[in-house]
């Protein structure tokens, strides 16, 4: 026994060619000599297997005793047929005989995606319980897959097919090792980490990976996964091999975009920069990175979005173009600058319009999937001793109008499939701001309205509704004067000027301003506008308190809070809503009769709830 040698008994005819009984190895070919197995039912001399019909017995075969094709067990000694190897008794279980108490499909996956060149995309997920007996090792398993509506094979769809077991992939097979016998099926060998304690739940996800060049008529085509077999050892070795017996899941192929549901969402941001307001430039000196749009850009879906370029549009009053007022427009992302913008009729440097879209052409920006962030597009205005003149206005947009063209937007998915319209969805809008050297910043405090019902239940009384506006008006560049007459306004807001005072208007609800006339019964009913404590400052030495030529006097840089109050009663006998706006306040920087600069921004709020009045 063991010898290498030409002695021993004459050759046997089970044993590999040149090998005769009691050798090791070949002494010509240092082959092995140890017969290989015959296949199940045969014994030597056979011809055809004894237990199995029509099973050839001079056909040589690798896989353990007892098995055959696709077997997970071997049907006469219960060993493992997974690739042709016969699994060690396991280490590490504890306890004695083990087995499954139950296997239950993840409610969660069900009639996924699989996008094209996407990578391990979960379709069918199974809860695993093993009972109180053992911990369970999970050796193997075998998946069927059915083409359902596909009229191609599965590798003309799937990459691979990967099995995963409590978040670690276990085992990997390509979509092209999958056997056609009417349906694509796979035995998947298990690493050592597909363990279940005693007592609890484990989870097994099957996962697919698309193939980089789905064919178009391969979209949106259906299949069904099947966990037909699956196979454990218990901590004492002994192996089991069984069918869950759980429904199959349906997925698709598709391509990746539509696997993805990839989206670019723009929103305005809640930031103030967006509303209306006087912006502080510099009489010889430009001014740079004025924030003029703010907004959030969200990668809605699973893939990372890369923002290869992108457009605004721009729009100037009172200038020709928007050149006379910005010398350079940049995009800002995250707090950081990206990109600078270049008018994209304006490539030679030449003025044009004062209407621009400006191209952000490498702005190659990654939003990862699920993220929003934050962007602005600032502005570096040219001075007052430039083109700029005070007064003039500049808004920023992101609208349709830019994300349609194909030429001012491109975004890709992670295979970089370029967004379609339909996917780069929302807006940003910036309003009107106004630049200034010298100049008022206004906001809104609080307002109040209320009604005395006790006057228009007196006889000949009608009702009295008092509405109160409180702001603050802050001064930069210079010292300024606010006029403190009131106007009431006899027309629409359209229709309105700069002048003296005040000026405010009814409303019939919190926002439509009405003909003053139409709701009040007198011309002049009681208004006043005050200087109340609340600013930074309240400074009235140079107050003007002459009747009809009234200023109220703010420093540079300070603040100064002013009231508005208007009492009023209605004009016909029928109950009116009545509520008041500011449309606009006068200012200037002398203390003269007339104040002919008018502040008319951000002034939305500025307007009070509304009451409703009744004459006697």
């Amino acid at each position: 026994v063991g010898t290498t040698g030409p002695t021993g008994p004459g050759p046997i005819t089970t044993l590999p060619t040149g090998c005769q009984a009691g050798w090791l190895v070949n002494p010509m070919t240092g082959a092995s000599c140890t017969p290989a197995p015959l296949p199940t039912g045969c014994q030597a001399g056979d011809l055809f297997s004894r237990t199995v019909v029509g099973l050839s017995c001079t056909t040589p075969t690798t896989l353990p005793a007892g098995c055959q094709a696709g077997d997970l067990a071997s049907r006469t000694t219960g060993l493992s047929c997974a690739g042709g190897t016969t699994p060690t008794t396991p280490t590490g279980l504890t306890g004695g005989a083990g087995s499954v108490s139950e296997y239950s499909l993840v409610s969660g996956i069900t009639t996924e995606k699989v996008g094209e060149d996407e990578n391990d995309q979960e379709v069918l997920g199974l809860d695993i319980e093993a009972d109180e007996g053992s911990d369970l090792q999970f050796t193997a398993v075998k998946l069927v897959f059915d083409e359902g509506s596909a009229a191609s094979d599965f590798d003309q769809f799937a990459d691979d097919v990967s099995v995963w077991f409590n978040g670690a992939e276990v085992g990997r097979v390509a979509a092209s090792g999958f056997t056609d016998d009417n349906l694509w099926t796979k035995t998947i060998s298990l690493s050592d980490g597909a363990v279940i304690k005693a007592g609890k739940v484990g989870q097994l996800l099957v996962k697919v990976s698309g193939i980089s060049n789905l064919d178009t008529g391969d979209a949106t085509k259906t299949w069904t996964v099947d966990v037909r077999q699956i196979r454990f050892v218990d901590a004492r070795g002994d192996s089991t091999s069984e069918d869950p017996t759980t429904n199959t899941r349906t997925f698709s192929f598709e391509t990746y975009a539509t696997a993805v549901n990839a989206e670019l969402k723009i929103a305005e941001d809640s930031s103030m920069i967006n509303t209306a307001h006087t912006i502080d430039v510099h009489a010889s000196d430009d001014t740079a990175d004025v924030s003029m749009l703010s907004f959030t850009m969200e990668a809605k879906g699973t893939s990372d979005l890369k923002i290869k370029k992108m457009a605004a549009s721009t729009t100037v009053t009172g200038a020709s173009n928007v050149d006379d007022l910005a010398k350079e427009i940049t995009l800002w992302i995250g707090g950081e600058e990206i990109a600078t913008g270049e008018a994209i009729e304006d490539s030679d440097g030449v003025s044009v319009g004062s209407v621009e879209d400006y191209l952000f052409d490498d702005v190659d920006y990654t939003i990862p999937a699920g993220t929003k962030v934050k962007a602005e597009i600032k502005v570096t205005f040219n001075s007052v001793a430039d083109a700029l003149d005070e007064g003039d206005t500049m808004k920023v947009e992101i609208t349709e109008a830019e994300t349609d063209t194909a030429s001012m937007w491109d975004v890709r998915d992670e295979s970089n499939t370029r967004l379609v319209d339909a996917d780069l969805a929302g807006s940003a809008t910036g309003e009107a701001h106004a630049v200034y050297d010298v100049a008022i910043q206004v906001a809104f405090v609080t307002s109040d309205s209320s009604e005395d019902e006790l006057a228009g239940q007196l006889a000949g009384n009608d009702d009295t509704g008092t509405y109160t506006i409180t702001f603050n008006v802050t001064a930069f560049g210079d010292d300024v004067y606010v006029d403190g007459d009131v106007d009431t306004a006899t027309t629409t807001a359209s229709s309105f000027g700069g002048g003296d005072g005040i000026t405010w208007a009814t409303t019939t609800n919190s926002s439509s301003v009405v003909n003053h006339d139409l709701s009040l019964a007198s011309s002049t009913p009681r208004e006043i506008l005050e200087a109340v404590a609340g600013g930074s400052t309240t400074d009235d030495a140079s107050d003007v308190t002459t009747a009809g030529a009234l200023s109220f006097f703010i420093q540079e840089g300070e603040t100064r809070r002013f009231k508005l109050t208007v009492d009023a009663t209605p004009q016909i006998p029928a109950g009116v809503t009545v509520g008041v706006r500011i449309l606009g306040i006068n200012w200037d920087t002398d203390s003269g009769d007339i104040h002919d600069t008018l502040y008319n921004f951000n002034l939305d709020s500025f307007k009070t709830s509304t009451e409703v009045l009744n004459a006697s």
